[in-house]
């Protein structure tokens, strides 16, 4: 009797978080689910950069296919970063009714609070277009032609690479800079950072062109009516504010104390009159 896939993804997922416990980079605990073999619950604690107090939980959702295809990445909180998809958004997977999970490749269908990997790795998303040509009518490659595709593609991620992106969208500003319009996940995000290094740092011209919408591209359009588009409003401040207000709500009690973590991570007063707050495990 053949082993159901959801075996092999657990005893990969088992030796990855094994490894975990010498190569998790500073600042990211994580733990498993118990009795959800596919779902991790961590937090992210930002060492430096606009974030640097910030206490930020997160769930990872592993897919029954997984690492063929990207896991799910979601924070518990609204965070106001490019990357990261708003709360006020909702959306839904293309992928088959009845599916369990949905992938962070589904282009623009991540959940609220999702972390969007395709500017990180890309490699993951370009199977997935490969996989999804392959199901076309009159496209579908020979068994050699299948057998070299994936003789050729790079191998997955691997789990420490991805906690290792996390913690640097969160801290680097070059990395931030270099992410272009299409592939973010809050464009208001996008503005207000672009916006903020160009009052901070206005000789350092952030790379960007016609094709990723760039705030001087696009005043240049107009919607139909005269209505302006986003690279025209004024974005002045709002990346302090909205940040600030992120780093708040994740260190509320609300987000601290949250039951979604299914008790695997908990937290606990450390030093009450300076506020220093730990996780336990």
């Amino acid at each position: 009797m053949a082993s159901h896939p959801r075996g092999f993804v657990y005893q990969k997922l088992c030796i990855d978080f094994a490894a975990l416990k010498h190569a998790c980079p500073k600042g990211i605990y994580v733990a498993p689910v118990p009795d959800e073999p596919l779902k991790w619950t961590g937090v992210l604690l930002p060492r430096k950069g606009p974030y640097a107090t910030a206490v930020l939980r997160f769930q990872i959702d592993f897919t029954s296919d997984y690492p063929a295809r990207p896991p799910v990445i979601k924070f518990l909180c609204d965070v106001f970063h490019p990357l990261v998809t708003p709360w006020t958004t909702y959306t839904h997977t293309p992928r088959a009714l009845g599916a369990d999970t949905m992938s962070s490749a589904d282009e623009d269908r991540l959940p609220p609070g999702g972390l969007t990997l395709r500017h990180g790795f890309p490699e993951w998303h370009d199977d997935e277009r490969s996989v999804s040509q392959d199901k076309t009518p009159g496209l579908r490659p020979t068994r050699a032609e299948d057998g070299a595709r994936k003789a050729a593609s790079p191998p997955p991620p691997h789990n420490v690479a991805v906690l290792q992106y996390m913690r640097v969208i969160f801290e680097s500003a070059e990395l931030l800079d270099s992410v272009p319009l299409e592939f973010a996940a809050n464009t208001s995000a996008w503005h207000a950072w672009r916006s903020h290094r160009a009052s901070t740092a206005p000789a350092a011209p952030l790379p960007s062109g016609p094709s990723e919408g760039s705030i001087s591209t696009v005043s240049k359009q107009h919607q139909p009516g005269g209505a302006r588009q986003p690279g025209q409003w004024n974005w002045q401040g709002v990346w302090q504010d909205r940040v600030k207000n992120s780093v708040a709500a994740s260190r509320a009690d609300q987000a601290l104390f949250s039951t979604e973590d299914h008790g695997a991570i908990n937290f606990r007063p450390w030093d009450v009159e300076e506020g220093v707050i730990l996780p336990v495990r």
